[in-house]
């Protein structure tokens, strides 16, 4: 059984053979022993016997699902100079180190990952979950008699949609550091555009899954949103490029979604007081306390138009105190909604 140290080499080993072998146009991430060597920091002797390792765990996988006729996974390829996997392998993760506290954090986060539809990651994970070999779902912790994935879940409402081939496609571009062709629909705009794009961060913000790309038609990184509805399709190019070093996701988010804010004062009476103070508002500020139960609630607010929704959902157990314009909104709003 390979130790930890070696085991972190044979991961990265097949993380690179397999990143190579899904883009051999790539001369960049051909892998030899000596590019293994010297990115590991280890000699050649080594990689030759992890790679060796790396073999028998393939081996051992292919005779567990009945695979052992397989033809060899792992090969040298001579014309591209390059170690290559000639079909897919996959190799289970180590969960033995797991502690029951670590392994509830895993549930949690798979559970996360799942409720975006189509995330191609949330798939990866289940299967790890669910592998008949070492897999998590199997692990009977702490005298449990029972899967332990029965016994968390997550269920957060209005994650945004996922296309897992865009997703995937996106992923690579930004693992690869290659550029995008993309199609994409602006939301002020009736028809949408072929752009190419470098990629440069994808996050999640406010449940909507964000690609900050460099954009060659405005020369300029901007913010695009990755749902089917935007993207109408996604093709990785054979052109690299550089990441700047010094990009910051975090600081272009501010700057971009820095907008003046509106103080708003709510009064909560007792029936709505758990909804608003059970839950964490980035853009609650103040809390007092009123009897009999109620509170009054202070907001920096961005947006008065999404902010109406939350105030709605209150019903009539919530008072907007300020500012005066949005009492008019609302106002407006509850008299067509009365109408229908």
């Amino acid at each position: 059984m390979p130790n930890l140290n070696q085991m972190e080499r044979i991961r990265e080993i097949h993380r690179l053979i397999q990143r190579f072998s899904q883009n051999p146009a790539n001369s960049e991430l051909k892998v030899t022993d000596e590019k293994l060597a010297e990115a590991l920091a280890v000699s050649a002797r080594q990689i030759r016997r992890d790679r060796d390792v790396l073999l028998r765990l393939i081996d051992e996988k292919d005779v567990e699902r009945g695979h052992g006729a397989e033809a060899p996974a792992l090969r040298f390829d001579k014309k591209a100079m390059s170690w290559r996997y000639d079909r897919e392998v996959d190799l289970s993760v180590w969960v033995g180190r797991l502690d029951d506290e670590e392994l509830g954090a895993l549930i949690v986060a798979q559970q996360a990952l799942a409720v975006f539809t189509g995330m191609p990651l949330a798939q990866h994970i289940k299967h790890i979950f669910e592998e008949d070999a070492g897999g998590l779902c199997g692990n009977k912790r702490s005298g449990l008699r029972e899967d332990i994935t029965r016994l968390l879940s997550f269920h957060p409402d209005g994650a945004g949609k996922i296309d897992e081939d865009q997703f995937t496609t996106i992923f690579r571009g930004l693992i690869l550091q290659q550029q995008l062709a993309v199609i994409y629909q602006g939301k002020k705009h009736e028809k949408a555009s072929e752009r190419i794009l470098k990629p440069y961060h994808l996050c999640c913000y406010r449940n909507q899954w964000r690609l900050l790309a460099h954009d060659s038609k405005h020369e300029e990184v901007r913010c695009f949103i990755v749902t089917p509805r935007r993207l109408k399709s996604v093709r990785l190019l054979n052109r690299t490029f550089a990441r700047p070093q010094k990009f910051d996701p975090r600081e272009f988010l501010d700057r971009r979604f820095d907008q003046a804010t509106t103080r708003v004062t709510l009064r909560v009476a007792r029936p709505g007081v758990h909804h608003l103070l059970e839950r964490n508002w980035t853009e609650l500020k103040m809390v007092r306390e009123l009897p009999p139960g109620h509170i009054e609630a202070d907001f920096e607010v961005e947006n008065l138009g999404e902010f109406e929704r939350l105030v709605l959902s209150f019903g009539k157990d919530c008072e907007v105190l300020t500012p005066p314009a949005l009492r008019q909104r609302l106002l407006a709003e509850t008299e067509a909604m009365a109408k229908l």
